[in-house]
């Protein structure tokens, strides 16, 4: 109840005559009413006080790559590597993890197809993981499917771009096609996102005597 409907309510107060609805006024008399006072803005109380939005909950991996990209010791960056990498791999489903692992046995026997169709169908359950994606580019590259794995690794950097592993690999993958300056430029791009990467800075120098065609 407001206090401009409290106020109304003790002047004025219902009254049945006869089965109809009439008002008088309780302690004034019918000839001498004295005019109720206005009401200020002041006075009435707000309905509902204005709450502002909550605000969204940082995300761990995003403040992770964020930490990796400002580390100032090898050793606290290879344990932000390790950090990111676990939250990469973050809710996955069992059915996820178990064709995860037939996908690393099978890559480990070199039956690449096997390899490959597993990780196809852990994309299937769950699409949104980047890493996945770079898991098959992997075993696309050791298949000798260049082009399929530059594919995937195009797809996971979208999603990740923050993800060293994906831009080595893609740095690697160039170099073996022979495109010195695409594989520069990913390498150049790690040390983006990992400026402490390990032989980051040296790939880097290989790779631009390369171009530039100085001896390595």
């Amino acid at each position: 109840m407001t206090h401009c409907t409290a106020l109304y309510r003790a002047v004025v107060r219902p009254c049945l005559l006869f089965s109809s609805a009439a008002f008088v006024v309780s302690t004034l008399s019918s000839t001498h009413a004295a005019p109720v006072p206005a009401l200020q803005p002041s006075q009435i109380a707000p309905s509902a006080k204005a709450t502002s939005p909550a605000k969204p909950k940082p995300d761990p991996l995003q403040e992770t790559s964020k930490a990796l990209r400002a580390a100032k010791t090898a050793t606290e960056a290879r344990e932000l590597e390790r950090r990111a990498e676990t939250l990469r791999q973050k809710g996955l489903s069992a059915s996820t993890r178990l064709l995860l692992e037939n996908a690393d046995s099978s890559l480990k026997a070199h039956d690449y197809r096997k390899a490959e169709a597993a990780l196809d169908n852990a994309l299937v359950l769950q699409p949104d993981k980047a890493f996945i994606r770079r898991g098959r580019a992997r075993v696309r590259y050791a298949a000798g499917d260049f082009e399929g794995a530059i594919s995937d690794l195009g797809v996971a950097l979208q999603k990740d771009p923050d993800d060293p592993l994906s831009w080595q690999l893609l740095s690697q993958i160039e170099e073996e096609r022979h495109d010195m300056k695409a594989a520069l430029a990913a390498a150049r791009q790690v040390l983006v996102v990992d400026p402490l990467a390990s032989n980051g800075a040296k790939r880097v120098k290989t790779l631009q005597a390369a171009v530039d065609g100085r001896p390595i």
